[in-house]
């Protein structure tokens, strides 16, 4: 595993096979592991906020969710591609396989006001994955549920910064939880309350147009991402030289 250094903001890449391997380090450990998925947004909103920086950077691994981190991690001369990208959405995937094989509980949380349900979603998991042990709640049940229910892996869709900085409260609440991830938008990917950009859409990296097209109230974040971003970068990079 890879670390790098975003305008201060702790970026990992590492292979996909060797995150199972230490997802599963994890899981066997004795202690709970925060995981972040980041993009242009992360990085943007964490100069001003200080509590998110200091969380991210405290996280056991800062996984490249965005195709503009990609491109800024280029940019400043470091051997990074599309392929090092390891998304919530397939984060997700990944933990909710290793809670089947293993017989892992697994939580879900989802944002209330968010475009999912916790009703639909668990009719959604439910289906999809009939031998999954598992719970749903929304940030005001979440906290209750999971101590009740004691889950090893959680997966927190608030969005950011808020359910990272949800994560870093209250993880240690839990009793058997070793993994906790914020996963942004990805359960409305799972819902199909949101579809995914095609897949040559992704390759060049234009998600955020597709989601812009989709959601075009989303054009202030858009704005953090694709203008906001670029300029930090390209000044911290004028300012280095």
């Amino acid at each position: 595993m890879t670390e790098y250094n975003l305008l201060g903001v702790k970026v990992n890449v590492i292979a996909e096979h060797l995150l199972k391997n230490k997802l599963l380090e994890f899981l066997n450990s004795d202690k709970t592991h925060q995981i972040a998925t980041i993009n242009p947004e992360f990085v943007v909103s964490s100069q001003k906020n200080k509590e998110f920086l200091k969380i991210i950077n405290q996280s056991s691994i800062s996984l490249i969710d965005g195709t503009g981190i990609i491109k800024a991690l280029q940019y400043m001369g470091h051997k990074v591609s599309l392929d090092d990208r390891i998304t919530g959405a397939r984060l997700t995937e990944i933990l909710i396989d290793k809670a089947i094989n293993q017989d892992l509980k697994i939580m879900f949380c989802l944002y209330s006001e968010g475009w999912t349900k916790t009703d639909q979603f668990f009719m959604t998991i439910k289906a999809k994955y009939p031998s999954l042990d598992f719970q749903v709640a929304d940030e005001n049940t979440a906290l209750a549920k999971a101590k009740l229910f004691a889950p090893e892996i959680m997966l927190v869709g608030f969005g950011a910064p808020k359910q990272d900085i949800w994560i870093s409260e209250n993880i240690k609440q839990i009793p058997k939880l070793k993994i906790a991830a914020g996963v942004g938008g990805t359960f409305d990917f799972m819902s199909g309350k949101m579809k995914r950009a095609p897949k040559f859409i992704q390759s060049f990296g234009l998600e955020w147009l597709w989601r812009l097209i989709l959601q075009p109230n989303r054009l202030f974040r858009i704005n953090r991402a694709i203008i906001q971003f670029p300029y930090l970068i390209y000044r911290n990079k004028r300012k280095k030289q």
